[in-house]
């Protein structure tokens, strides 16, 4: 039991099935201990992100926290049986490390072309991860698996930094981004929702474990990208898009003619 729970989230290590999903958890050191290192840095007391204190180390926490549940809970485990609990698990992952970049120091360089390449990588790579092939091949294979964990938080990471320390004058390029995003990610969320057959063969008994047809799966790993997935690239537009936006500045009490002292 123990050496399994030390094994990656694959379709071989401990599955997450109805009876007992809770208990599924995911301490594999590939994950964990990359895992532990950042924590122990990011929120190390010395930490300077050029932000205000307070609000970046809150948004490193949330991130963190978000890390944990794709990749130690047992959303882990059950993304690995269930198609639908994958996609949650992608999400999950996509949001914490654009959470941990908000509150990461800006980068050098923000905006331009370097805001273009983060959004393309992070884009083709939840493609990617997508393809039936590739999708199986993460299932079956540790060193897939790690490798496309890997890039995937890294491209998002990288994408949420240029999004959220973009300049006053990259809001427009940043919204423009994030709004092909959603564009193109609801594109892939429709896609698997409305295909008329199983795409990912290797689920197909934990989803029969879970009651359901492994078509009904994919179609609930697909509306979980299309529509929560999309309300999180909107929200982080409209955020991007406050938060540039110059507040007008605010009068004070107007004074009556006769309390104004005379000069």
């Amino acid at each position: 039991m123990s050496g399994t729970l030390m094994s990656l989230c694959t379709v071989d290590a401990l599955p997450a099935l109805p009876q007992g999903w809770w208990r599924a958890w995911s301490l594999a050191p590939a994950t964990l201990v990359p895992l532990l290192l950042l924590a122990a840095w990011a929120l190390a007391p010395t930490w300077r992100s050029g932000l205000p204190a307070g609000a970046a180390r809150r948004w490193r926490l949330v991130g963190l926290l978000l890390l944990a549940l794709a990749l130690v809970s047992p959303l882990c485990r059950l993304a690995a049986t269930l198609a639908g609990a994958h996609m949650a698990q992608l999400m999950v992952l996509v949001a914490g490390c654009a959470l941990l970049a908000a509150g990461w120091r800006a980068p050098r360089h923000a905006g331009g072309a370097r805001l273009g390449a983060a959004a393309t990588l992070h884009g083709l790579l939840l493609w990617l991860w997508h393809l039936p092939v590739v999708y199986a091949a993460a299932l079956l294979s540790g060193p897939v698996h790690v490798g496309l964990t890997t890039a995937l938080a890294l491209a998002s990471f990288a994408f949420g930094r240029q999004a959220f320390h973009a300049g006053p004058a990259q809001r427009g390029a940043v919204l423009v981004a994030l709004l092909l995003s959603l564009a193109h990610t609801g594109l892939l969320g429709a896609l698997l929702t409305f295909a008329g057959t199983p795409l990912y063969a290797l689920q197909a008994p934990g989803a029969r474990a879970w009651g359901l047809s492994p078509l009904v799966d994919q179609q609930l790993a697909g509306l979980i990208m299309w529509v929560p997935g999309g309300m999180a690239y909107m929200a982080a537009a409209l955020g991007v898009f406050l938060r540039r936006t110059p507040r007008a500045p605010t009068m004070g009490p107007r004074i009556p003619t006769w309390q104004r002292p005379l000069r």
